[in-house]
């Protein structure tokens, strides 16, 4: 079958005028007008100045903002930024042929950054040349540029019929490239001397991979181009922006496949001793090894990155006891394969991207079956339209699949035939037909893992390519492709359905990379793009991708979106602090401070106290028994989930925009770390190990311990410390001590602030820091109230101790009512917490116990007017009588 190109896509046509319009006003320069002596070079009469007219006008009608345009009207060099799968190299080409048809312009030069993309490039002028001959009767001369012929290049310069050539960046980044030199065969002249001569346009086919370099300007520039033309979706230094389609447009437009992640990812897995070495990072002193480790924060548990030195214990620096005995022996690269490894004490060594404490094949099982179930439901859905159904899987390690032990050969054949029976009731015939792989081999004709020696494999980008129309034939058997992830750029197969990555180690690929090579728009039998209808009900499209990665959903897409934000820019802002509106600046207001009223208060407040506590230790027991036989700890799973993402927003995130489409799990193969539970206990709580021993002798559900150690470490000392909390905040006693907090310190403040502040003429200090809308309000309210004569907003220092931690309240105040029968006033003198609620059930367990013992340290200095919680200054009336 042969693949069919749509003429008409509006979008396609408008990135092609936008290039094009740029040089509106120049003539056709006929044939015979463009040889010059031996060579015919391009040729364009029109003035820098009127291009960037047009360019101002393009730029306004196609509603590219300012802040993205990067106008730079000293240089003819333009960007087109259109999002992968949308067809940038079908633009790229057909605009040369507009540019030859409008201006006469002859000669360009594609400049790739890799084999791939030249394989890619010259696969699409092969497809796309019977097409652009029917819309513009002529055809394009294109070439490969190969040092070894020169004749071609000579032929691209002498020639006067239209001209492509396309080059590698490596071919010409280097004096000592042959393009660079002069030699006998070129009549002692250099071959860039040669294409300089014809001023080539010059297309630039993702520019951000090491195009943009201050060497590569200098190279570019020797080539004299007529102007420059930068094609990518994600551009890293766009020049003179005419023409934007972003990911966002692309995807809610329906102009590439919808997408849904299928994650598959263990959970529960904290007693698990795991481990990602990512990097080296090579500093002036000893090098440093980048890991991903479970860290406890707080009573949680959370994957973090950090970096690691020798003879660091991970133990130690996670505050995790699954990684007892985890001590980093040596950081170091072997210098006989230049491969980064870390040894650890215990004598396991890892090498880098490498995972330790993972069930591989479980997860690997998993994300094959969905590949495999995905792929069946959408064959039988798409049988009747004559759509082929290809699903590609990424690799790592060759040797996983191309030989007959292989991890993943085993597990796609195995669950092949049980999806299969499960899917049609009979057994699959010819297996070996339906899958197969595309590997890179050395010259020894070994496989290789080499991601160097893959990359400059032109003979697998050939193979890829040659076999890209016979793929999508109904004919053809093979269905399940399988690739190493490095060559991922080099597929770009519109009827690939499903994507599955099954690494080993941690992939450096960006999703957006990993995801473009399954985002075009499908074709039937005859060649043809199907596209779905506006109408198509959601999930039912027949343009939908299905990725399926070994991570959660919530990790996948955060991590697309952030490579979106990254690649295109964002209209969401994080809020910064404004640092040119200066400093607040706070003043101490003494007639407040040294008034009757104050100084009054103060003293009814100014003690200390220590607070002491006694219980029954076998009531205790008895109450931490109960509460950790409360304890339900989940087993170690592999959870696989389903959603769909709807659109794309630049104001929105993702997960806002996302379809549920269920989940579910198997049982993981557990292998948990050992700890010494007991001695944790006791460690974490401050109860004996005799305590400890008694209570964990005493529970019910000790097999919720085995499960996940240490999640029961975590919830069996967080359900201890509650009821030891519990216990001392209900038997908790205050007494009195001979300190004070001394009226002095209050002329120890900082008089400036960049934290908010609201106004006060009755407070302590003339503006007043605030923590919440609650306090702000607070402060306004009691500022302008009649009956309050003075208050304060308790400085940090003013603490209360308590067997949670130390605790501050929020404001100190002084109110005066006045009798209107009996004349004289009574001034009532307040300690007051202010919380978003007036109900104590709302408050939380911790907001309850410090105000439990703030009561009884209030009580034991013979203050009383202690009022908590207080929503606002009404409820504080209210609660006081004070209306």
């Amino acid at each position: 079958m042969k693949l069919k190109f749509e003429a008409n896509l509006q979008y396609q046509k408008e990135a092609i005028d936008s290039v094009v319009k740029l040089f509106e006003g120049a003539p056709y320069i006929r044939p015979e007008d463009r040889i010059s002596q031996e060579v015919s070079p391009n040729i364009l009469k029109i003035t820098q100045e009127s291009v960037f007219k047009n360019y101002d006008n393009i730029a306004f009608d196609s509603l590219i903002d300012e802040s993205k345009q990067a106008r730079n009207s000293e240089l003819l060099d333009f960007s087109v930024e259109m999002e992968t799968g949308t067809g940038k190299t079908y633009i790229y080409l057909r605009t040369i042929l507009e540019l030859y048809r409008s201006y006469g312009l002859t000669k360009f030069l594609i400049v790739v950054p890799s084999i791939a993309v030249k394989e890619g490039v010259m696969k699409t002028l092969d497809m796309t040349k019977d097409h652009f001959n029917d819309l513009y009767n002529e055809k394009i001369q294109y070439f490969e540029y190969d040092s070894k012929k020169t004749t071609r290049v000579r032929h691209f310069a002498y020639g006067n019929t239209l001209q492509v050539m396309v080059i590698n960046v490596q071919a010409f980044n280097a004096d000592d490239n042959i393009i660079n030199q002069e030699r006998d065969a070129n009549n002692g002249a250099k071959l860039i001397d040669l294409i300089r001569s014809v001023r080539p346009v010059v297309i630039m086919d993702e520019p951000q991979e090491g195009m943009d370099s201050k060497n590569m300007e200098k190279r570019f520039d020797q080539l004299d181009p007529l102007f420059k033309l930068r094609y990518s979706a994600t551009h890293k230094k766009p020049i003179n922006l005419v023409y934007r389609l972003t990911p966002y447009e692309a995807y809610n437009q329906g102009l590439v496949k919808k997408i849904e992640v299928y994650s598959i990812h263990e959970e529960n897995t904290q007693s698990n001793v795991e481990i990602e070495f990512m990097e080296i990072k090579l500093t002036s002193a000893k090098p440093e090894a980048k890991l991903q480790l479970n860290y406890k924060v707080g009573i949680d548990f959370k994957t973090k990155t950090g970096l690691f030195k020798e003879l660091d214990d991970l133990e130690e620096k996670t505050k995790n006891p699954a990684y007892k005995g985890w001590i980093i022996e040596r950081i170091y690269k072997d210098l006989m394969d230049s491969t980064e490894k870390i040894k650890f004490s215990n004598g396991i060594e890892l090498t880098k991207g490498s995972k330790h404490g993972w069930d591989k094949e479980s997860i690997f099982r998993e994300q094959i079956r969905w590949t495999i179930r995905r792929h069946f439901q959408k064959k039988e859905q798409y049988k009747d339209l004559g759509i082929k159904v290809l699903s590609l899987f990424f690799i790592d390690r060759v040797a996983n699949y191309v030989f007959p032990e292989g991890i993943i050969r085993k597990l796609f054949v195995e669950l092949f035939i049980q999806e299969y029976k499960e899917k049609y009731g009979k057994e699959p015939l010819n297996i070996d037909q339906v899958h197969n792989g595309y590997f890179a081999k050395t010259r020894s004709d070994e496989y290789t893992d080499n991601v160097n020696s893959m990359q400059k494999n032109k003979e697998i980008y050939n193979l890829i390519m040659k076999d890209k129309e016979r793929l999508l034939s109904l004919e053809e058997p093979l269905e399940f492709i399988f690739s190493h992830s490095a060559l991922g750029v080099g597929w770009d197969n519109p009827n690939v359905f499903q994507i599955c990555t099954l690494n080993e180690s941690h992939s450096e690929a960006k999703k957006r990379q990993e995801i473009g090579r399954g985002l075009r728009i499908c074709v039937d039998k005859t060649g043809e793009r199907y596209r779905d209808l506006d109408t198509v009900t959601e999930g039912q499209e027949i343009n939908l991708l299905t990725v399926i990665p070994n991570e959660s959903y919530h990790a996948f897409v955060t991590q697309y979106q952030d490579e979106i934000i990254e690649e295109t820019g964002d209209a969401r802002q994080t809020k910064v602090r404004n640092a040119k509106k200066g400093a607040n600046k706070i003043g101490i207001n003494r007639d407040i401070l040294n008034s009757d009223d104050f100084q009054n208060l103060w003293k009814k407040i100014q003690k200390k106290t220590k607070y002491m506590v006694s219980f029954r230790e076998q009531e205790l027991v008895d109450k931490c028994v109960d509460e950790l036989n409360s304890i339900v700890v989940r087993e170690q799973i592999i959870q696989t989930q389903a959603i769909q993402i709807k659109s794309l927003s630049e104001l929105q995130d993702i997960n806002e925009n996302i379809l549920s489409k269920g989940e579910t799990s198997t049982k993981a193969k557990s292998s948990v770390a050992n700890i010494d539970l007991i001695d944790q206990i006791s460690e974490q709580t401050s109860l004996s190990i005799k305590t400890v021993i008694e209570i964990l002798s005493k529970i019910s559900n000790s097999n919720m311990l085995t499960r996940n150690p240490i999640v029961y470490l975590t919830d069996a000392v967080k359900q201890i410390k509650k009821v030891l909390n519990n216990e001392m905040v209900r038997v908790i006693s205050y007494k009195p001590t001979n300190e004070e907090f001394p009226i002095e310190d209050f002329e120890k403040f900082d008089p400036q602030t960049y934290n908010d502040v609201v106004s006060a003429h009755k407070g302590v200090y003339d503006a007043v820091e605030y923590d919440s809308n609650i306090e702000k309000d607070f402060v306004l309210d009691i500022d302008q109230e009649n009956k309050v004569k003075a208050f304060v907003k308790l400085p940090k220092w003013y603490k209360i101790n308590t067997p949670i931690g130390t605790y501050n309240p929020d404001f100190a105040l002084i109110m005066e009512k006045k009798d209107l029968e009996k004349g004289g006033e009574t001034k009532y003198y307040f300690v007051v917490e202010t919380k978003g609620t007036d109900e104590w059930n709302e408050l939380k367990e911790e907001e309850k116990m410090k105000i439990e013992c703030a009561v009884k340290h209030f009580e034991a200095i013979g203050f009383e007017k202690y009022m908590a919680p207080i929503k606002n200054l009404n409820s504080l009336k209210s609660k006081t009588n004070l209306s």
